[in-house]
């Protein structure tokens, strides 16, 4: 585990230890690259969101083609009201620093949204830069998504190249952005998952 999570597995050892009279270790948070193993995917299923959006001009042609992956987690985990844990041990801070510098994005930004009951206050890295996005494809290519966020992820990459080739220029390109656009996320009707056949062989 990579989080301040952890803490709850380790509450689960404590008493598997106590009841069962076991003497099973608990490890550190795991340190290694991110780059080098599904852990990152595996938070981006949870946590993680695509997005394409672009504006019309005059001509119906799409121009400001915006195509970013979104990450957000909440600024503080909440421990066991048992457990002591010091402020910067219960942040979720650390780790979304080291996936902005794994991602190469400029800086974390901290949200803050004023709820009818209630603050939330996250940590957010968005993949703005063309190398931010790059970098977040071939990661995927090599530990793909498994859920419908992966065909969110292909659609999206999809647009994101749409982008880079300047192809949206055209009214072509544009009615393909606008039918990737309206069939992601929450607007998705079709699932196929034929792409990820050969992930479970």
């Amino acid at each position: 585990m990579r989080t301040p999570k952890i803490e709850a597995l380790y509450r689960l050892i404590d008493w598997l230890n106590i009841k069962n009279k076991t003497q099973i270790v608990k490890l550190g948070l795991d340190s290694s690259p991110l780059g080098d193993n599904p852990w990152l995917a595996g938070f981006i299923e949870a946590d993680g969101s695509f997005h394409c959006g672009f504006d019309l001009n005059a001509n119906g042609i799409a121009n400001r083609v915006r195509c970013y992956m979104t990450l957000s987690q909440k600024q503080l985990y909440k421990a066991d009201s048992k457990t002591n844990l010091a402020e910067k041990e219960n942040s979720n801070f650390y780790i979304m620093k080291k996936i902005q510098e794994f991602l190469d994005v400029k800086t974390v930004n901290e949200i803050k949204r004023i709820k009818q009951d209630y603050i939330e206050e996250t940590y957010v890295v968005r993949t703005n830069k063309k190398s931010s996005c790059e970098i977040l494809i071939n990661y995927l290519k090599a530990y793909p998504l498994f859920s419908s966020k992966h065909q969110d992820f292909l659609d999206w990459s999809k647009a994101y190249q749409i982008k880079i080739y300047q192809k949206f220029a055209t009214q072509e390109g544009t009615s393909e952005l606008l039918s990737i656009k309206n069939s992601m996320n929450t607007k998705r009707t079709q699932f196929n998952w034929d792409s990820l056949n050969k992930f479970y062989v």
